[in-house]
């Protein structure tokens, strides 16, 4: 069994259902491995990475609810920290939202 170290934790602001779009999206650079209920884990240099999820509850601004999702980056040991920085980076560039 795989043990995992966190990388990251994360507050997004997004549905379950976007999050799961976004992680089946990673699958196409780094093989999925697992898909379960509340985490995937994906094949990379050296071990395996997971990204784990829960719900959070909204955020609350005047009339607006934002959904909230409690996002981990952890990895396996055995990865290298520029292979956990490629992965993070991957994951960080498919989640970005244009605004401005």
């Amino acid at each position: 069994m795989a043990i995992f170290n966190t990388d990251k934790a994360l507050d997004m602001s997004c549905t379950e259902r976007e999050l799961r779009r976004w992680v089946h999206m990673l699958a196409a650079i780094f093989p999925m491995t697992v898909e379960e209920v509340a985490h995937a884990d994906y094949t990379v240099e050296g071990g395996t990475a997971r990204i784990a999820w829960k719900a959070l509850p909204d955020r609350v601004i005047a009339l607006v609810r934002l959904s909230r999702m409690e996002v981990t980056l952890a990895f396996s040991e055995g990865v290298p920290a520029d292979a956990r920085a490629h992965f993070s980076k991957q994951f960080q560039m498919h989640t970005l939202r244009g605004g401005g």
